[in-house]
């Protein structure tokens, strides 16, 4: 049997207030799955399914409620993979609170785990948290086959999991990719917002095209930047997307600036984006998040009221809410 998850980071110093909280997620072979239930039947509460191979377990022992995420190892899945390969994929042992005794995911697994399925908002806040915890951790290293073998099967297993969570096409026109309806009022045009957000004469995205009629950006102009302007041009589309998706329109938590920013780098490493910029958007999440600006909304504020940017066409200012600066 194998421990993975938070549990499983506790041997590199998460903290114990985490781990208090924390889910056991654990690997099991059928067989061991069906011993496990017959061993703590008289414990186990409730018992779910919830997927092909995996089930939910709550288990009272001495007055504490314990959840645990049980993934079975079937032929072709990824589970079954770590368990054939238990001792070049685990470094040591951990007993659980039941007293059982379970070899731990190596920190490389681990790694590789949570980037399997980090580009999907589902506890993404934990899983880019512990992601960056482990490359802090393990430093540079490089992949051999058996670890790219693992990989592919567990992103393959993610694909499918979260197939309902789609990106835009980005090789539209201009019009076509930002005329996509939004859950909240449109106020002002998105590149116009840009214009007010830019930390150079022109936005950093526009040193990225060649064709400007398309919302398609180069990889070869971005990573000829240098690495600040690669930084900005993310810093940009989180400040033009919270100002135009939550604090103009006043909507989901509005008031508290810095969230909307977080909630706008969220959306641009899952589901905003594809490829490779919301790879270097994940890879370098903690460098965009320590760089937030805590006066954006202020200057954007300052910039509507001295008329240098205008709202949509047959709209006023009028027509827009009155948020106000004070946000965090």
């Amino acid at each position: 049997m194998i421990m993975i998850g938070s549990q499983a980071l506790a041997h590199l110093g998460i903290s114990q207030e985490r781990l208090e909280k924390a889910d056991f997620d654990v690997i099991m072979s059928p067989e061991d799955f069906y011993k496990w239930t017959e061993r703590y039947d008289k414990f186990i509460k409730s018992l779910v399914p919830k997927g092909e191979n995996k089930y939910k377990a709550i288990i009272i022992k001495d007055g504490r409620k314990i959840q645990y995420e049980i993934e079975l190892g079937f032929d072709g899945t990824s589970s079954k993979f770590l368990l054939d390969n238990l001792y070049c994929v685990t470094y040591l042992f951990s007993t659980d609170v039941l007293g059982d005794l379970y070899n731990v995911l190596s920190p490389k697994y681990q790694l590789l785990t949570k980037k399997s399925h980090i580009v999907y908002p589902v506890h993404w806040e934990k899983n880019i948290s512990d992601y960056h915890f482990l490359k802090e951790c393990l430093g540079d290293f490089n992949l051999i086959d058996r670890m790219k073998e693992y990989f592919e099967l567990r992103n393959n297993e993610a694909k499918e999991r979260y197939k309902k969570f789609k990106t835009p096409k980005l090789n539209v026109t201009n019009e076509d990719f930002f005329s996509s309806k939004l859950a909240v009022d449109h106020y002002f045009v998105h590149d116009d917002i840009h214009e007010m957000v830019k930390h150079h004469e022109r936005p950093v995205y526009e040193m990225m095209k060649s064709n400007f009629d398309s919302a398609w950006c180069e990889k070869d102009k971005f990573f000829a930047l240098p690495y600040d302007y690669q930084i900005q041009c993310v810093q940009e589309e989180a400040m033009a997307i919270a100002l135009e998706r939550y604090i103009v329109p006043q909507a989901e938590g509005w008031n508290d600036y810095f969230d909307c920013y977080h909630k706008s780098v969220k959306r641009i490493s899952t589901t905003l984006c594809s490829g490779w910029f919301r790879t270097f958007a994940i890879e370098n999440y903690p460098t965009i998040i320590a760089r937030y600006n805590p006066n954006f909304v202020q200057e954007f504020r300052a910039k509507v009221d001295s008329g240098e940017i205008k709202p949509y066409e047959g709209k006023t200012l009028a027509d827009i809410p009155d948020f106000h600066i004070g946000g965090k």
